[in-house]
């Protein structure tokens, strides 16, 4: 990639396995007892690593045992006495109306997670000073029983925002509505294949025992998703679906009390006087101003108006946008990446005509030139920003589908002739040689505007598709798509754990926005819930590529289009933002600070 050449990053190395030393650390580091959040100050947003900084290992290693330990954890870590405290509030901006506020229910980062993380905690969530590190968020140890399958959670000291102590109850509550049948659970369905509902205990009001169906980590790595927050049982079970996804309507514990929401201009926060981490967070508030065009959104930053995006890593920003601001404002903007941290794809609605037909889903699979849609969506004069779509990530150790394979599978052809023949040839049986008008429906994002457009112009001239492009604000865009209201849509996933059963699990599990049809696969089922128990990280690699094989069919929902980085534009005053691996995590805000003394740094 061009970029690795000519921009500087700040980017987390990625874990070897199955994400299990990022959960795991811990144990390496003090043997299973007692540990503490890490004494160093944090790394700063104006100490960026060259891109080519060597990544861990990438080869699975052995799972290490965890059973029979304790974790435990300081109430207040050392960095935060490093931290500064401003009486001010913060001004951010963002593209998205927020569409639903129920983060157990919803599978949207920009019009769900983004705005209502702060709200919360979870039981447990990634360090914000050392992202690779699971470590207690509401908790304050756990213990893992000697045979592996029993979690117990010690609970801090705390309050809801309404004064309301919590308790282990809150904690059994939410645990079981994340898993409740039948419910719509976009992110957090995983939590189903390794917790039964109602199964946990409460001992006392400080300590909850979460049994597990099976021993392994990828339990604790799925409870640290910034999706699986914590509800207090006092104030959720009267709200309805709908009321639970209105604003303010859900009671939180986290570092911020949503203040004021005015739909389509802002988004106010107010500090949490009451947190029950000692010392956070460090403003008195903060306001996202909504700002729909995208343009308009780079003029702000670039004069002052406001000082970062809102997530602050999300894909909308991962192109050359972010680079060109730190430039043009000589290091005040400074530009942060994540490499191919989120997917563009298609989802084919498989409930109407023309998708309800198998060959007709093949042939667009097919037909579409990954390559060529990646150097046009992703690529800038700076450099590539991105890469060619795939099934899996290209994370956690395990490199399913390696770049320098791709030119000879069906799909992914060089040249594509093949490909575009057999595509012919299935329109051809499916009645539809003359081709077929159809419309599309996607978020007014410019990645995915751009990936519309030059898949509209690919399957028009390669096997007939019409495609009339209907774009919407995100909200609206996620909502159409659940219903299934167009024949196509185009969406973005963003990893949330690098682990490859990660995306296995956003775009399978049925009840996903993502999966809007409930496509299945008798082969793939049960492929997805033996790689969940297999712990010999060999064995999983050859589950996940039979699972691959079946992908690669093309009968599925889902097409891969693209990967993209995840950027964020911020003031270099601001301080403490420590890359995560995802940009889904650490959507909190409760560890950023803002330094007026610290120096500009070199552009």
């Amino acid at each position: 990639m061009g970029v690795m050449k000519k921009v500087q990053v700040l980017q987390t190395y990625w874990m070897a396995a199955v994400m299990v030393a990022a959960a795991l650390l811990i144990a390496v580091a003090c043997g299973g007892s007692a540990t503490s959040e890490q004494d160093t100050a944090p790394a700063q947003v104006n100490t960026p690593v060259p891109a080519t900084a060597v990544p861990a290992a990438s080869v699975p290693t052995a799972i290490p045992a965890i059973a029979g330990q304790t974790f435990e954890f300081p109430l207040v870590p050392a960095w935060v006495s490093k931290a500064k405290y401003q009486p001010m509030i913060l001004q951010g901006l963002t593209g998205f109306n927020p569409g639903q506020w129920d983060v157990q229910s919803c599978g949207g980062l920009p019009s769900c997670l983004q705005p209502s993380s702060m709200q919360f905690s979870g039981l447990v969530y990634h360090d914000p000073n050392d992202p690779i590190e699971i470590i207690c968020d509401l908790c304050k140890n756990w213990e893992v029983s000697p045979d592996g399958q029993t979690y117990t959670f010690k609970i801090r000291e705390g309050n809801w925002h309404d004064g309301v102590a919590i308790t282990a109850n809150d904690v059994q509550y939410s645990m079981d509505r994340i898993v409740e049948p039948d419910a719509i659970r976009a992110r957090t369905a995983a939590m189903r294949d390794f917790y039964e509902y109602k199964t946990a205990t409460v001992i006392d009001d400080r300590t909850v025992a979460i049994p597990i169906k099976f021993p392994g980590p990828l339990f604790l790595i799925n409870l640290s998703s910034e999706y699986m927050k914590m509800y207090a049982k006092h104030a959720t079970p009267s709200l309805s679906a709908d009321e639970a996804n209105q604003p303010g309507n859900l009671l939180g514990s986290g570092a911020w009390k949503l203040k004021k929401f005015e739909p389509q201009v802002s988004i106010e926060y107010e500090r949490n006087q009451d947190f029950f981490k000692e010392g956070r967070p460090f403003f008195d508030g903060m306001k996202f101003t909504v700002i729909r065009d995208y343009n308009r959104r780079l003029a702000a930053l670039q004069v002052g108006q406001v000082f970062t995006t809102g997530g602050p890593n999300i894909g909308t920003y991962g192109n050359e946008d972010s680079l060109l601001l730190q430039r043009e404002t000589e290091g005040r903007l400074r530009a942060v990446y994540i490499e191919d941290a989120v997917e563009t794809f298609l989802i084919l609605h498989a409930n109407k005509p023309p998708f309800d037909d198998v060959r007709v889903r093949k042939a667009v699979f097919l037909a579409l030139d990954r390559n060529e849609i990646s150097d046009i969506v992703r690529c800038r004069e700076t450099g590539c920003f991105g890469s060619p779509g795939t099934f899996f990530p290209r994370k956690g150790g395990f490199d399913i589908e390696p770049a320098d394979t791709l030119s000879t599978v069906p799909g992914w052809r060089v040249p594509k002739d093949p490909d575009i023949a057999e595509a012919k040839l299935l329109m051809a049986e499916a009645g539809l040689a003359d081709g077929i008008k159809i419309k599309l429906n996607t978020s007014s994002s410019p990645n995915n505007i751009r990936t519309a457009e030059v898949v509209a112009e690919q399957l028009r001239g390669t096997i007939g598709i019409d495609i009339t492009i209907d774009p919407s604000d995100r909200a609206s865009a996620v909502a159409r798509m659940r219903e299934a209201a167009h024949h196509i849509s185009v969406d973005s996933s963003g990893v949330i754990i690098t682990d490859p059963s990660d995306y296995l699990n956003q775009h399978f599990v049925i009840g996903t926005h993502k999966n809007p049809d409930g496509w299945t696969d008798d082969r793939l089922t049960p492929l997805m819930k033996a790689q969940a128990m297999e712990r010999d990280p060999a064995k999983r690699e050859k589950l996940f590529h039979e699972a691959l094989a079946i992908l690669r069919e093309g009968e599925s929902q889902w097409v891969p289009t693209s990967w993209g980085f995840s950027g964020a534009i911020m003031d270099y005053r601001l301080q403490g933002y420590n890359v995560p691996e995802s940009e889904q995590l650490t959507k909190h805000w409760e560890a950023i600070w803002w330094d007026p003394d610290v120096p500009v740094p070199a552009p």
